[in-house]
């Protein structure tokens, strides 16, 4: 196999990968091999190569004489996994809080003012990382590295969820709007305001993201019958 077609094997699934991620290709939709290659100018053979990694991934679903179809949301391990996080998160940033320096502030600042900017032009889909990139400086603040790498494995976990912001718009605004006054809490030192502040987050997005499953797989289900 040579350098050259492996390349290109890897382009196709980063691609797809985070199409799936962003939220670009959502839960049950089809993803036509033909298409791809033909957007790539490539046979179909690296695009099937790339299908089935992501299939071992549980990406997506490949069944012969169907294609593939992105796989569904499991919203059991979501719900369980955030709930973990939730608690996780929320210890992190009262631990953070009394280490959160000027830099960090100005850090979270300029990465909440780049969520804004990109809901403002619509492009929904770079909100999962730069909210990512947000809560992350804040629970690395705490000197606590074993807390930090149980959470950033959970993230790692849970890509998927990165495009809460695509699949459930409306939480992206108030989530600016959250991160603004988590800001002003760090800022005062205010260690059971931003702690809590934390909490009711990521409470909210686990709402959203369950009310969003279930509204998906129904809708699923109806065009399965249909």
């Amino acid at each position: 196999m040579s350098l050259k077609f492996i390349t290109k094997n890897v382009a196709v699934y980063e691609a797809l990968r985070k199409d799936i991620i962003e939220g670009r290709l959502k839960p049950g939709q089809k993803i036509i091999m033909s298409e791809v290659a033909k957007a790539f100018g490539l046979s179909d053979i690296p695009v099937r190569e790339a299908i089935r990694r992501l299939e071992s991934e549980g990406y997506v679903h490949f069944t012969p004489h169907v294609g593939a179809i992105v796989t569904e949301l499991d919203g059991g391990k979501i719900i369980e996994l955030y709930l973990i996080r939730t608690e996780l998160e929320s210890l992190a940033t009262r631990l953070a809080v009394p280490h959160v320096t000027s830099k960090d502030i100005d850090f979270l600042v300029k990465k909440n003012r780049e969520m804004e900017l990109a809901i403002q032009s619509e492009k929904l889909e770079k909100l999962g990382a730069l909210n990512k990139d947000f809560h992350l400086r804040i629970y690395r603040a705490a000197p606590y590295p074993t807390l930090t790498q149980l959470i950033e494995d959970l993230w790692e976990k849970m890509e998927r969820t990165q495009c809460v912001f695509s699949f459930v718009p409306e939480r992206a605004v108030a989530s600016v709007e959250e991160h603004k006054k988590i800001i002003e809490a760090l800022e005062a030192k205010d260690t059971v305001l931003a702690e809590s502040l934390v909490k009711n987050q990521k409470s909210f997005t686990m709402e959203a993201l369950e009310r969003f499953i279930k509204e998906s797989y129904a809708d699923y289900a109806a065009e399965g019958q249909g």
